[in-house]
């Protein structure tokens, strides 16, 4: 692997590609290993200067970088129909590996307990990432990969002091060791931030719940207010209950009344 690692680099360096787009390849050539497991699912994959550059064509078509095709294909030594194949082959190799969900990692690993908060920590840690990006001016990155999704897993179970399950993402999902790590530690220091916002969105709900309270029960009281005064138009001037129920009348009137005249 670290000899594909190096070609990978002095590939990305030859087509003039950040290092975003470097580390994004590695991953997916380990991916890539961990999904053909040995086996030569195509004749033009035994090369690994092929695996690499179609690696290196999916990182930078995931983090909306240009890349010069033609140069590409020529680092790559094969015919361009044979590569179009090969990267159809690698797409379907990795593409339920790059789908991965959340919920899907929870029920494989066995950690369905820390996907909310897993979810709440990965979407504030792109959050937060993407908006450094903007500050200085550049693209937004694709952290939707695996990787960050497993790292946020991870990062839960560091917050809650419980057993990880890194080993088994690592050789399962074919990620780096030392990235997931990085990228975990990274989300466990944020913990303090997430736990902020958290409480800070709770007590807004609170606030709005009980100002649609406050708003239905001044509406109500509008209502009855409205309905009173109706009444006291409709019976008080003609008197027809004073004959039958005087004694009840004079109390409902007193209510009425008093009622009508409250301040909205």
């Amino acid at each position: 692997m670290e000899a594909e690692r190096k070609m990978i680099t002095n590939f990305c360096n030859k087509l003039s590609v950040d290092g975003r787009a470097v580390k994004r390849a590695v991953e997916l050539y380990t991916q890539l290993s961990s999904a053909c497991g040995g086996r030569n699912t195509h004749p033009s994959l035994a090369h690994p200067q092929v695996r690499v550059c179609i690696c290196i064509d999916l990182a930078c078509r995931q983090l909306r970088q240009t890349l010069e095709k033609s140069f590409l294909y020529k680092l790559a030594g094969i015919p361009y129909k044979h590569y179009k194949t090969a990267l159809a082959v690698v797409e379907s190799l990795i593409k339920i590996k790059d789908n991965v969900t959340m919920d899907q990692l929870g029920v494989q690993f066995s950690c369905s307990g820390y996907v909310t908060k897993a979810t709440q920590v990965h979407t504030y840690y792109t959050n937060k990432m993407n908006q450094r990006q903007r500050e200085m001016g550049h693209e937004p990155l694709d952290l939707e990969g695996p990787l960050y999704k497993a790292a946020a897993l991870v990062a839960v179970a560091k917050m809650k002091r419980a057993r990880s399950n890194a080993k088994e993402f690592c050789k399962t999902l074919g990620l780096s060791a030392v990235q997931l790590d990085t990228i975990s530690k990274d989300m466990v220091a944020l913990k303090d931030e997430i736990n902020e916002q958290q409480i800070s969105a709770t007590f807004a709900q609170k606030i709005e719940a009980k100002s649609e309270t406050k708003g239905s029960r001044e509406t109500s009281s509008s209502s009855q207010k409205e309905e009173a005064r109706d009444l006291l138009w409709r019976f008080y001037p003609t008197g027809t209950l004073h004959s039958v129920y005087h004694k009840d009348f004079l109390v409902w009137r007193e209510r009425m009344i008093k009622i009508a005249s409250t301040p909205d």
